[in-house]
């Protein structure tokens, strides 16, 4: 889950891809770092470095497949402006009301997005 997707940024900068690409490939790696520390720790803080990273790599990721069929040298600039202010409702409420079950909803929420659209 680290080493992968660093791989994979490498990969995507060697071979000039779009920079949701490199996003994608980083974020993944963000999910796995904070997985490997709240694993390791078992304490709230790290909790937060595993589930957050999934939800904000999540919406890289459907902003990815939104992206799949567009004109070349353009921009989705409020769907990317929708996620972002998604994401930060997400922390927002996420830090203030601490239930496991807010996280697991908007996840699956993008989950569910990210499948349908695949």
């Amino acid at each position: 889950m680290i080493l992968p997707p660093i791989y994979g940024a490498i990969q995507t900068v060697r071979d000039g891809l779009e920079t949701r690409y490199l996003a994608a490939f980083l974020g993944l790696a963000a999910v796995g770092i904070g997985s490997w520390c709240f694993h390791m720790t078992l304490k709230y803080e790290m909790q937060l470095l595993d589930e957050l990273p999934m939800i904000y790599s999540c919406c890289i990721f459907v902003y990815c497949l939104y992206e799949c069929f567009k004109h070349k040298n353009t921009r989705n600039y409020l769907l990317a402006f929708i996620l972002v202010l998604f994401s930060g409702l997400v922390t927002i409420v996420y830090l203030q009301w601490k239930e496991p079950v807010f996280h697991q909803i908007t996840h699956g929420l993008e989950l569910f997005t990210t499948v349908s659209k695949t």
